[in-house]
């Protein structure tokens, strides 16, 4: 990094500030206070989630030890993964502010959205509430603990946030959800793929984004991370074996396949970049782009719709 470009990365507009710092916090937190459910979990915790492996690396507690033995590999074979993770995480939360910021847009649908990093949603998204005021959320996931523990922590909330249980492999049944159904349709739509579509394969990945373009209003836009092998292709290939061989098919892509999945949306400047690099508000833009793991890249709708 160039001495001009780590002094643009330092220099975080005042709007972003409060939303970085919260966003941290956040996801240094611990869930101990999380109930960990019924005695029927036992049918859903032998096996590793996607979203709990997630969780851990944010420094969750809500997971087993296959969840942790799973992502102790993955760490081994990749010491940059759990930085990816927090890293994505911090992404989402400056990608919220920018749409709404720039478009407009205050209706989002975060498509794998995993366990709400603490036991309050407000530690989530009061930093997004903070600049974007009367905000919409619509998390899916189908892992069954983040289900139960999501609901329960938007019970509790007065904000505007739903819930829908299911696998967006199964986009129609997402998309026809009542609580996705209740989004205004004449209103834009920020759609939230963060690091989701790695756990697909690109014929299921495209089939998500083409239903996803089908249904999204004038002026909508999706937001993408997805894990590479582009920066270090021995490290990155084998966590994508680990995770494999513990049941959660995981598919590292290149830039240009990244791009070709977000096509045929034009895509928000700066393109298909390293994660930490595309939003100037990033506190991790001066770290190499292995360190993220991932390209991100948002896809606008070619109707802007109206403002």
């Amino acid at each position: 990094m160039t001495a001009t470009e780590h002094a643009r990365a330092s220099q975080v507009p005042d709007p972003f500030q409060g939303l970085v710092r919260a966003a941290e916090h956040a996801t240094s937190a611990r869930s101990s206070d999380l109930h960990r459910g019924p005695e029927d979990a036992r049918s859903w915790v032998s096996a590793p989630s996607s979203a709990r492996i997630t969780h851990y690396f944010l420094g969750g507690r809500h997971n087993y030890p296959a969840d942790r033995q799973v992502a102790k590999r993955v760490a081994a074979a990749a010491p940059w993964f759990e930085a990816a993770v927090l890293i994505n995480r911090i992404h989402g939360h400056l990608t919220v502010a920018a749409l709404a910021m720039e478009y407009g847009i205050t209706q989002f649908l975060d498509l794998g959205s995993g366990l709400l990093p603490t036991g309050t949603c407000d530690e989530l998204h009061e930093p997004v509430y903070a600049s974007v005021p009367g905000a919409t959320f619509v998390h899916v996931d189908a892992d069954t603990a983040m289900a139960r523990h999501t609901r329960t922590c938007l019970a509790a909330s007065p904000r505007s946030l739903a819930f829908v249980h299911a696998d967006f492999r199964n986009i129609f049944s997402v998309l026809r959800a009542p609580a996705v159904q209740s989004l205004d349709p004449g209103r834009p739509v920020g759609v939230l793929a963060h690091g989701d579509l790695a756990w697909r394969s690109l014929a299921e990945a495209r089939f998500i984004l083409n239903q996803v373009r089908a249904w999204a209003p004038p002026g909508s836009a999706i937001s993408m991370t997805h894990v590479t092998a582009d920066f270090r292709t021995r490290e990155a290939t084998a966590a994508a074996r680990h995770l494999s061989d513990g049941g959660l098919p995981f598919h590292p892509r290149t830039r240009t396949e990244i791009a070709k999945l977000l096509a045929p949306w034009s895509l928000r400047e700066p393109g298909v970049v390293p994660m930490s690099r595309y939003h100037q508000g990033n506190p991790h833009a001066h770290l190499p782009d292995h360190a993220s793991g991932a390209y991100a890249a948002i896809a606008l709708h070619p109707d802007p719709g109206r403002r």
